[in-house]
């Protein structure tokens, strides 16, 4: 009898654990247990529910989390602002949609994704490929655009007056007359003044800011143009737990007008990958009554020997051990057409591991 007993309550016990752990394994599926403060913090098939805040006990303050993005096969599966990205299977912000929805290859933005295909609806490589995982071969690519398009030949020339000059009318002058694709210059910063014009928002619980200003002694050592820098170190590793804004201290009037656009140059070592850019610097642009925190990053293309060579899977974030040279980064305004924003470079870094950091010089808002 005792044997039998015996047996019934090792069955019972070993029912209840696998019921906790399959209800576990479902709760996991359902829910995304990441913090986040904007959908550039989640993984590409989530967002931050911005709309639901969670109250931490702990902190006594509001916090947000990462939620599934609805799947879907068709429009008709999305909510109201949503659009069905049939090839990802879920549904993505209308914001998100401008980026990537085309109805021809003029939406098409993104140098690796320069094709639109009018059956889906969808910019794609020029190949036809898959979603950018893999490497594209953007060296035999980015040249022809180069050879059909006068844009690029003058943006060459206005790398080397970046390099070649030592004040922002030098570099002006030259923009505006030799460029076909940048008419005007609104914002030109080289950081050679000491960042007058920048101001450095650190963490509250941060000793000393993460962002510096001046002339680097490690990692590139030098600046693309002139002698000074912004970084995240100018000797040394960055350091950990960092997540600082560097903010341009003027609003910028966006024209209504051509193809806005953010471009820099940057030299990057940051510890970070596709699907996980532990330390990762972004660019960000805040409209009137929007919060630092819940702005997301402008979507990138990058000179680099690969689109994502520097980039995470979302484009947004500025990772990985990079650490060869300056490359130019350009990041589309034209959402914000006709309007004043201020504009700003987000540094996050997580609690382990760090590298010689990130390197910013030569910004311009053109159109």
């Amino acid at each position: 009898m005792k044997e039998k007993l015996l047996f019934l309550l090792l069955v019972s016990v070993f029912s209840l654990f696998l019921a906790v752990s399959c209800s576990e394994d479902e709760e996991e599926e359902g829910a995304v247990n990441v913090r986040c403060n904007s959908n550039v913090d989640c993984t590409r098939d989530s967002y931050c529910d911005l709309d639901n805040p969670q109250q931490d006990a702990e902190l006594g303050t509001l916090v947000y989390y990462c939620k599934k993005r609805q799947l879907c096969s068709t429009q008709a599966d999305c909510p109201i602002n949503w659009k069905c990205k049939v090839s990802e299977g879920f549904c993505i912000t209308n914001k998100e949609a401008s980026q990537v929805f085309c109805s021809s290859d003029t939406d098409c933005k993104d140098p690796a994704y320069p094709k639109c295909n009018l059956a889906s609806g969808e910019c794609e490589p020029s190949n036809g490929g898959n979603d950018g995982e893999s490497e594209l071969p953007d060296s035999s690519e980015l040249p022809e655009e180069n050879d059909s398009e006068d844009q690029d030949t003058s943006d060459n020339d206005s790398i080397d007056t970046g390099n070649d000059d030592s004040a922002d009318t030098t570099d002006d002058t030259d923009t505006d007359t030799t460029d076909a694709k940048i008419g005007e210059t609104v914002v030109s910063e080289d950081f050679e003044d000491g960042g007058t014009k920048w101001t450095i928002i650190p963490a509250s619980d941060e000793a000393d800011p993460c962002w510096e200003i001046g002339a680097p002694t490690t990692g590139p050592a030098e600046a693309h143009g002139g002698s000074n820098v912004a970084a995240t170190a100018l000797e040394g590793n960055y350091a950990n737990n960092c997540k600082d804004l560097l903010k341009y201290s003027s609003a910028v009037s966006i024209p209504s007008t051509g193809v806005p656009e953010i471009s820099f140059y940057a030299w990057v070592d940051l510890i970070g990958g596709n699907n996980s850019p532990y330390d990762y610097v972004e660019v960000l642009v805040k409209e009137d009554g929007k919060m630092w925190e819940e702005t997301t990053g402008v979507y990138l293309s990058a000179d680099t020997p690969s689109t994502t060579s520097a980039l995470d899977s979302s484009r947004t974030k500025i990772t990985k051990q990079l650490g060869t040279a300056y490359y130019k980064f350009t990041g589309d305004l034209s959402a914000y057409k006709g309007k004043s924003v201020e504009i700003g470079f987000r540094f996050v870094s997580d609690g382990s591991d760090n590298k010689d950091g990130f390197y910013l010089d030569d910004i311009k808002v053109s159109y």
